[in-house]
């Protein structure tokens, strides 16, 4: 007995479906699935109990990410490859793709590689960036507190300067007013 069996979804490829289904065909004699258009097209031949017990699986089981929303089965003539030989051909088929991504990754490697040198060179150069202008600015606050240190020192002196100038100042004018007392007193008799 042979099937064709379509199965239809959002998600019936890219998925693992094939490997899945063979993994499921133990008693089957003929075993092939291939994705055309959207959809996966299983061609499946055995004893009849053995193909029956294989479309209920199809229809109750799926890989976890798949999304199948219809199985379709009907009778089918053609020929059906060998369980066999259809592994060993999905095999190639996957180490193929397994070199393919292999190579991509590698060659991804590569890239981040040469990105990481890129980023660290960067990096490298924004921290001597840095510390130059670490450096600078240690270089400008030492400038600016010995600036500030001259000033303060001039400005303190200023102060002392007229600090004694005050004092002096009412030093001659304490003088001046004993003496214009003095005057006064002797002036209305009081001395």
């Amino acid at each position: 007995m042979k099937a064709k069996i379509t199965i239809k979804g959002r998600r019936v490829q890219d998925v693992g479906y094939r490997l899945f289904l063979l993994s499921r065909a133990h008693n089957l004699k003929g075993f092939e699935a291939a994705n055309v258009g959207a959809d996966l097209i299983v061609l499946i031949e055995g004893d009849e109990n053995s193909v029956n017990r294989f479309v209920q699986i199809v229809k109750s089981e799926k890989p976890p990410s798949a999304e199948a929303s219809e199985v379709v089965v009907e009778g089918y003539d053609g020929e059906v490859m060998g369980v066999r030989e259809y592994r060993e051909q999905l095999s190639l088929e996957q180490l193929a793709k397994i070199a393919t991504v292999g190579v991509e990754m590698r060659d991804d490697i590569k890239e981040m590689k040469a990105d990481i040198k890129t980023m660290l060179k960067k990096q490298d150069e924004t921290l001597a960036e840095i510390r130059a202008t670490r450096s600078e600015l240690r270089e400008e606050i030492r400038a600016t507190r010995s600036e500030l240190r001259e000033e303060i020192r001039a400005t303190r002196d200023e102060i002392r300067a007229l600090r004694e100038d005050l004092k002096q100042y009412m030093d001659r004018r304490f003088e001046k007013l004993e003496k214009d007392i003095a005057l006064i007193k002797q002036k209305i008799g009081l001395t």
